[in-house]
């Protein structure tokens, strides 16, 4: 049975290649049966004679539907694909050719310099970025915009028909035909693009958000996992250090807990330590901060306070888990209690994370040589051996092409976090540089012995006067922002007068050169592209649609008679067909600095996404410490390895494994020990283990492994080659001593079969879990076999 198609899955990046070259064809194959359904309208009324190219347009009717029904055929083979081969590469490449070439012939019938043309060619990229490999958008991108070039060119020169399934315009109810139909063809794209757009990138934020917390918080107990309360001990660190206030850290660990799981079970662990994470929240200030550092250690970051009062929260701390009342399954009463070390400083300066760490750590191991349920603290004090020295470096200089491409990085990289009206100045300055760019375009047309033929001259005028206040427009508005950026860096007002300004500015500029040409399909695509990256999707929706209404009205408008169309066009110039060998370098010259920023930004930003996207991922799925899966998503793994096993009918072997005597580990030689123990044994086993089996540390010292397609029997023999490679392994501790590991192993394993044979992840952990406790109690440092109840 194949997985089911789903949209949020698509968004969310977790298609394979194969099923993301399903969803172009999918919209080409729509794209082609919209333009037949216009082009039966077209046949169908009185008039066609007048208005197309009947032969041409009858001709073409069965190449639309030879293009609709190819893309079915490639549809079907993806399907066949995506189960065999869901990485094709080639694939993409071919449904992204085919899309292009397509597509390229239709612009080419109606023109391959009108509005649907420009809309559909910069759809085209957008929504491939989204959907497709980087590599297949851009080897894509060029073979289309080599192609319109060409057919341009050709159709200029004469030696290629311009647009031959129309017919020009030659009365009112005409154009008012055409510029519906232009407005029709154009439509499927631009929907398309902005509402992928805006579905994509407003799925996107909420669902990195989602991981983002998950990467940051313990699965099992809610507050920030090792790697967050790390890092936010360093930020802490950093603003205290600038603030000159004292910071206090404090581990702590729960007594015997190793006694609670050996004699319980993990799951009452589990229950133990969520109660006493509860505890501990409840006690702590509201500035404070709490993390999971290891199995049944916290850390306790303290801000601002001296060491009376730290002592008095880590006391209210302590009494508190001293008064839990945890109970087992059986209806015993649990005790619950907890040795504290702590660390404060008054003088941060010269005072590492790791200093203050070890400290705690330090006075964590007296608090339980000391009888245990009790504080133990230490006051760090910065030395000069504590403060890093500056040693000189060598600086090379780069070459100047290296040197920019890295403060292009830099740039770009430093613009995601600057603050929305930072963002509206940097765009209106984009804005000026393309006005700059029709400015050096009016001053060449000057220049031309041939202007007159061209243009209207008397509209050049007011032309060149309209571009410069639109200038000045932009001048102002950026004046304005950088007066406001301090004070009101989130200015929303700010943000809808520049990009409303921004489109009626472009608006403008469509009407003067024809409202249905190549660039108004171009603004028109691209400014929601530039507005979801830089801004609020509300903000982008309001001032989208006042560009939208502006084209409608003004191609219907002029269409009608209502407004002179192309006005700065000279008076013969075709209405519809501007394709003289200077209008089609014009138009290439309108356009093409805007679509290259378009597809570099896109490029840049929608696949730094994606990267970023796949690490945001990795981090909540990987354990800190150890690199290996974290217990979210071995238990994850769990659950879907059993729904594997049961819809194919293989095994399934399910090992919990505990590091013997972890706990002494600890207190003998301290927690960093401890930490290269962990990550030693990490490592041995996921060099010991084969490829399709998985590893994911499940508590402190526990690790599980899921084996797949493993029998009971293959199952014990490849954790005895874990076992013994472990038992092999020396650690050297911090001071020089050497000593050996071992872990005790459980294994449980499902029988090949039915479905109904395999029981429930849950069943398979609590199988395993209870033999390992056989094994620890039979004396550890071996593998035991558990049975299914």
């Amino acid at each position: 049975m194949t997985r089911r198609l789903n949209l949020r899955a698509f968004a969310g990046l977790e298609w394979n290649r194969v099923e993301r070259g399903l969803a172009v064809l999918a919209i080409l194959a729509a794209t082609h049966l919209w333009i037949l359904a216009g082009a039966f309208y077209a046949l169908a009324r009185e008039d066609r004679a007048h208005l197309v190219a009947v032969p041409v347009v009858q001709a073409q009717l069965p190449v639309l539907a030879g293009f609709a029904a190819g893309a079915i055929l490639l549809f079907l083979l993806g399907l066949c694909l995506r189960r065999w081969r869901p990485g094709s590469l080639v694939f993409q490449h071919l449904c992204a050719t085919y899309h292009v070439l397509t597509l390229a012939w239709v612009g080419y019938q109606i023109g391959s310099l009108s509005l649907p043309t420009g809309s559909v060619m910069m759809g085209s990229v957008l929504v491939g970025y989204i959907v497709l490999e980087r590599v297949v958008v851009r080897s894509a991108f060029a073979l289309g915009a080599v192609l319109l070039l060409v057919l341009n060119l050709a159709a200029a020169q004469g030696l290629l028909p311009y647009a031959p399934a129309l017919l020009s315009p030659s009365a009112g109810g005409d154009a008012l035909f055409w510029t519906a139909a232009t407005f029709y063809l154009a439509t499927p794209y631009l929907g398309i693009c902005i509402v992928a757009m805006a579905f994509m990138l407003g799925l996107w934020q909420r669902r990195e958000g989602y991981v983002l917390r998950l990467g940051l918080t313990d699965g099992l107990t809610g507050v920030h996992n090792r790697r967050s309360i790390l890092a936010q001990l360093e930020a802490e660190l950093a603003r205290l250090r600038g603030e000159n206030r004292p910071l206090a850290v404090a581990i702590l660990d729960l007594d015997h807990f190793k006694r609670v799981n050996d004699r319980f079970g993990h799951p009452t662990g589990d229950r133990v330590l969520k109660e006493a994470a509860k505890v501990l929240r409840g006690c702590l200030r509201a500035e404070d901060s709490l993390g999971r550092f290891g199995g049944e250690e916290f850390l306790l970051l303290l801000p601002g306070v001296g060491h009376e009062v730290a002592l008095t929260v880590l006391e209210r701390c302590r009494a508190g888990l001293a008064g839990l009342v945890v109970t087992a399954d059986d209806g015993e009463r649990i005790p619950v209690s907890a040795s504290f070390g702590l660390a404060w400083c008054a003088t941060l300066a010269g005072i590492s994370a790791e200093a203050l760490v070890q400290a705690a750590d330090g006075r964590l191991a007296a608090a339980k040589q000391g009888g245990r349920n009790r504080i133990e603290s230490v006051e760090v004090a910065a030395t000069p051996a504590a403060v890093p020295a500056t040693t000189p470096r060598v600086m090379r200089e780069a070459p100047p092409k290296a040197r920019a491409l890295q403060l292009l990085r830099e740039f770009l990289n430093g613009w995601q976090t600057w603050s929305p009206v930072d963002k509206q100045i940097f765009h209106l300055g984009l804005s000026v540089a393309l006005f700059a760019n029709y400015m050096v375009w009016a001053v060449y047309l000057l220049l031309r012995d041939d202007r007159g033929a061209l243009v209207d001259m008397a509209m050049h005028g007011p032309a060149m006067t309209m571009m410069t206040g639109v200038i000045a427009g932009y001048g102002v508005l950026i004046t304005v922002g950088l007066l406001i950026r301090r004070r009101w860096p989130d200015s929303r007002l700010y943000q809808v007068v520049g990009q409303q300004y921004f489109g009626l500015s472009l608006i403008g500029v469509g009407h003067v050169i024809g409202i249905l040409g190549f660039s108004t399909g171009i603004m028109l695509v691209s400014m929601p592209l530039v507005g979801f990256l830089y801004f609020e999707r509300r903000i982008v929706w309001w001032s989208l649609a006042t560009p939208l209404l502006l084209v409608v009205v003004l191609g219907f408008a002029s269409a009608t008679g209502l407004v002179p169309y192309a006005p700065a066009l000279a008076e013969g110039m075709d209405r519809h067909q501007p394709h003289s060998l200077f209008w089609v370098l014009s138009f290439h010259h309108f356009t093409w600095i805007t679509m290259a920023v378009i597809v570099m930004l896109a490029d840049y930003t929608i696949g730094r996404w994606r990267v970023r996207g796949e690490q945001v991922v990795a981090l909540s799925r990987t354990d800190t410490l150890t690199q290996v899966h974290n217990r979210r998503s071995i238990l994850h793994l769990l659950e879907k390895e059993v729904a594997r096993a049961r819809e194919s009918g293989v095994p399934l072997a399910v090992v919990v494994l505990d590091i013997d005597n972890f706990k002494r580990i600890n207190d003998t030689w301290g927690h960093p020990t401890g930490d290269r123990v962990l990550q030693e044994t990490a490592r041995i086993l996921a060099a010991t283990l084969r490829d399709g089996d998985h590893i994911g540390r499940y508590g402190g010292e526990e690790f599980l492994l899921l084996l797949p397609a493993t029998a009971l029997e293959g199952a014990r023999a490849l954790v005895e080659r874990c076992r013994a490679q472990l038992a092999a392994t020396v650690v050297t501790a911090e001071g020089g001593s050497n000593f050996f590991i071992s872990a005790s192993f459980g294994v449980v394993g499902s029988g090949a079969g039915s479905a109904l044979a395999i029981p429930e992840g849950e069943a398979l952990f609590r199988a395993a879990d209870a033999a390992l406790y056989r094994a620890k109690e039979t004396g550890r440092n071996r593998v035991e076999v558990g049975t299914l109840a």
